[in-house]
């Protein structure tokens, strides 16, 4: 008896799935079981989307996430950047070290980014001569020769690079980790000079 009930079950669900997959149009897949995995939304980047909270389609990337980067020599401008910028980032900002090697190539590099980016304040000697500062003596910076500059750690100086410090414009969208820490690098050949 089970047998024979079985073999009708068997035939009733066999003839069903034929039925539903015959179809009047040869073009037609027959019976679709879950047609929205055939016929999925394709989303365009800024176009609204009901699927997240926000109703937005370009998500931002997750929290503390990165690209992979398969050239490992950009892998440090990829990293985040952990410190806030706060009174308590910028102190403990005090204990980085540069992860850029020193050298004749990055000191140049180094100091082409100076002349481009921080001489129009600075002067291009780093003595708070800059251009700017003709023009609004409020805006002269301190030298880096200063007592108030010249032992300034190198983390403290790539964190004020980075967000920004006093009248000084952040610069961490204009320039990678990278080329901060050559900055720094040029910048603290600066702060040896002898002061005048």
């Amino acid at each position: 008896m089970r047998k024979i009930h079985g073999i009708i079950t068997f035939g009733a669900v066999s003839l069903a799935l034929l039925a539903g997959s015959c179809t009047k149009s040869p073009q037609s897949p027959g019976y679709e079981y879950m047609p929205d995995m055939y016929r999925s939304v394709g989303y365009e980047a800024y176009q609204p989307n009901p699927n997240f909270a926000d109703g937005t389609t370009a998500q931002p990337p997750v929290e503390g996430t990165m690209p992979y980067q398969s050239d490992r020599s950009r892998l440090l401008d990829f990293m985040p950047y952990p410190l806030p910028n706060t009174p308590e980032g910028y102190a403990a900002a005090a204990a980085l070290k540069n992860p850029v090697p020193f050298s004749e190539e990055a000191l140049k590099e180094g100091e082409a980014l100076f002349q481009t980016f921080c001489s129009h304040c600075h002067g291009t000697k780093g003595l708070g001569d800059g251009v700017v500062g003709t023009k609004n003596p409020a805006l002269i910076p301190p030298a880096y020769n200063s007592p108030q500059l010249k032992d300034l750690p190198e983390g403290q100086i790539f964190h004020s690079i980075t967000y920004g410090k006093g009248m000084m414009g952040a610069h961490r969208y204009q320039l990678t980790k990278t080329q901060r820490w050559k900055l720094v690098h040029y910048v603290q050949s600066l702060q040896k000079q002898p002061a005048q």
